[in-house]
């Protein structure tokens, strides 16, 4: 068993993420689409335009890559909730 004094003495991992402004808006964005992307067996190209546009609406400072990458980063949610489809 690890304890508190040996843990806080391993090295810590470089974090991995390029983008850490998109980890802050993750739960505004999931929680936004989920009524739009909740069902994986309905997702549609409609179903991905609306949440883009959600989200550009919401996030107008956001360039379309990081928007692209928040619809994807909780389309990966949903579907890994839903069993991994």
């Amino acid at each position: 068993m690890e304890t508190r004094n040996h843990a806080a003495s391993r090295p810590r991992q470089a974090e991995r993420r390029r983008n850490q402004a998109l980890r802050q808006h993750f739960d505004t964005a999931q929680s936004l689409l989920t009524p739009l992307l909740g069902n994986p067996d309905q997702h549609s190209g409609a179903a991905f335009y609306k949440a883009m546009t959600q989200l550009q609406a919401t996030f107008p400072d956001m360039s379309g890559n990081e928007i692209e990458a928040l619809v994807a980063a909780v389309v990966r949610s949903v579907q890994t909730r839903s069993g991994g489809r």
